[in-house]
């Protein structure tokens, strides 16, 4: 005998009530395996709709599939952790976590730092406003898709911390967005990039914590009825 007290009977009740059969989630990398197939879709469609960076020779395989692998490795990195977190009782914890975050975002800049020191890139006449709208709204539609799939399989796992969840799925997956627009992008001025690129990051970083509150309000108006619905 441990001393504890019983269990209410209207408790153990409710969790009667609750129990339901359920299939085990695989672990959440193998379940991120799915981005290695929208992955090359996503790159088809860019180069479908849109013609390659016409400095790709300038940059070299290093400094154009290279930081297209590295941003999506970092991404997909970002969303593994995301499906970590959003399993009751799982995940690497919000230091790491936070921890990987700052590392996608330093990674971002130095990649960005390092291709415009590879190439000039097609000069423009106001890196602020010069494509900016054009690669924003890439960038972020590509990432939607990648977002949809990694929101998709939050939604399986029964979220508690389905905010900061969301917030590293949209991270990630606007990471990698960033690395597949890479392909087509011409403009290697760093105002250019950190600003419109990297706000269409931020943009679906914080779509994704949005669904994840959602999410939790949701929950718990569904819990409060029910328990409503019981006591009535």
């Amino acid at each position: 005998m441990n001393g504890a007290p019983p269990l209410p009977p209207e408790l153990r009740r409710l969790v009667r009530d609750e129990l339901r059969p359920v299939r085990p989630l695989a672990p959440p990398a193998r379940r991120a395996l799915v981005l290695l197939v929208w992955a090359p879709v996503a790159v088809a469609l860019v180069f479908a709709i849109a013609p390659a960076r016409p400095d790709a020779a300038d940059l070299g395989w290093l400094y154009s599939w290279g930081v297209v692998l590295a941003e999506l490795a970092a991404g997909a990195g970002l969303a593994t952790l995301a499906l970590g977190e959003a399993v009751p009782g799982r995940g690497a914890g919000r230091p790491a976590c936070l921890l990987a975050l700052a590392g996608a975002a330093t990674l971002f800049v130095v990649l960005a730092v390092l291709a415009r020191g590879a190439s000039a890139g097609v000069p423009v006449p106001n890196p602020l406003v010069s494509h900016g709208p054009a690669c924003f709204a890439l960038t972020g539609l590509i990432g939607l898709t990648a977002l949809a799939v990694v929101a998709a399989l939050i939604l399986k796992s029964m979220p508690l911390r389905a905010s900061f969840a969301g917030l590293l799925a949209g991270a990630g997956t606007g990471l990698m967005a960033e690395g597949v627009h890479h392909l087509d992008c011409p403009v290697t001025h760093l105002a250019h990039v950190l600003v419109w690129h990297g706000g269409a990051i931020v943009l679906l970083a914080l779509l994704g914590a949005g669904f994840g509150l959602a999410l939790e309000s949701l929950e718990r108006r569904r819990m409060v009825a029910r328990l409503a619905a019981r006591r009535g």
